[in-house]
């Protein structure tokens, strides 16, 4: 067991604001309907490919069937912390209302973090 107690945690986790649970399946509508059996109406959906159920997203995109899911507002800062501490960080993807990018340990820990863009 490791001691954070003197207060300084290695890591990433000071640029991160949120993190859940991201499942990703391409059959996103049959999963939806599972997961809301499971869980109940979600927070948030756009109905044909995202929702989020508190603590766990679901997704149609490609990548990762498990991963958490890491909201920044410097995915640049967080995509150097890691490579720094370890991690492998690929190219930055940007979609329709976010930058991410998918981070993996060296255990296999697979993370998206991501930015939402600015709109305005």
């Amino acid at each position: 067991m490791s001691d954070t107690s003197s207060g300084s945690t290695p890591g990433f986790s000071h640029l991160i604001e949120k993190t859940v649970v991201m499942h990703a399946n391409a059959d996103w509508a049959a999963t939806f309907r599972d997961v809301t059996a499971v869980m109940g109406e979600p927070a948030f959906s756009d109905g044909t490919g995202w929702a989020m159920f508190g603590v766990l997203a679901l997704s149609d995109e490609s990548g990762p069937a498990w991963s958490l899911l890491a909201k920044t507002t410097d995915l640049a800062a967080v995509a150097d912390a890691a490579a720094a501490t370890g991690w492998t960080v690929g190219e930055p993807h940007t979609g329709p209302h976010e930058t991410r990018c998918l981070l993996e340990s060296p255990t296999g820990l697979r993370v998206v973090a991501y930015a939402p863009l600015a709109h305005g």
